[in-house]
């Protein structure tokens, strides 16, 4: 039954990060190229986007303040601070409290983070695959391995004994360092030798 809670939160863990990164994959707006008909800010941030992109507005750089955006191109300060939000989740900018909002990086490079995102989301996806497949193992079958292992266990153990009763005949110490179940204890060693 312990194998199987474990199983249940694993399932859990890899749910919630699957949902997590689809939450970072999905979280821009796509670029547009057509601003007719767009809401105010997306205008804003694919403005802003193709400056970033063009160089216009560095890595490292300020971008102007909100009142002169604002002035700029003409909006409120709402759709401003909206547009620059929207790109501080997308990662191309980032705030520092009392100096203002500087660019983080061009839109190629997050777009690399995004593929690597997309990878990580798809390797996850086939663990999730993989654990829901062994949380289909049935009582019976976990009970069969369980037993194959149990058999497997005391073989290696008769083997383990057998050598060390093989380099005693040939007057040779038995390399302990060597011995994969030298943590048997000796009530199991003499079960599985049968002594």
């Amino acid at each position: 039954m312990l194998e199987l809670h474990a199983l249940v939160v694993l399932r859990e863990l890899v749910c919630s990060t699957r949902c997590s990164l689809h939450n970072l994959v999905h979280k821009g707006d796509p670029v547009v190229g057509d601003e007719i008909g767009q809401p105010e800010y997306r205008r804003l941030m694919h403005d802003l986007r193709r400056q970033i992109a063009a160089g216009q507005l560095p890595v490292g750089e300020p971008i102007p303040s909100t009142a002169s955006l604002g002035q700029q191109y003409g909006v409120s300060v709402t759709v401003v601070r909206r547009a620059v939000s929207e790109l501080r989740a997308e990662g191309l900018l980032y705030g520092r409290p009392g100096k203002g909002v500087f660019v983080k990086a061009k839109p190629e490079e997050v777009v690399s983070e995004e593929e690597v995102i997309k990878s990580l989301a798809s390797g996850l996806a086939d663990v999730q695959s993989k654990v829901d497949d062994l949380e289909s193992v049935d009582a019976g079958t976990l009970e069969e391995i369980r037993h194959e292992l149990s058999d497997l266990r005391r073989i290696v153990a008769v083997l383990q004994a057998q050598l060390i009763d093989l380099y005693g005949r040939l007057g040779q110490p038995y390399p302990r360092d060597a011995a994969p179940f030298e943590s048997l204890k000796d009530s199991e060693r003499r079960r599985a030798t049968g002594a």
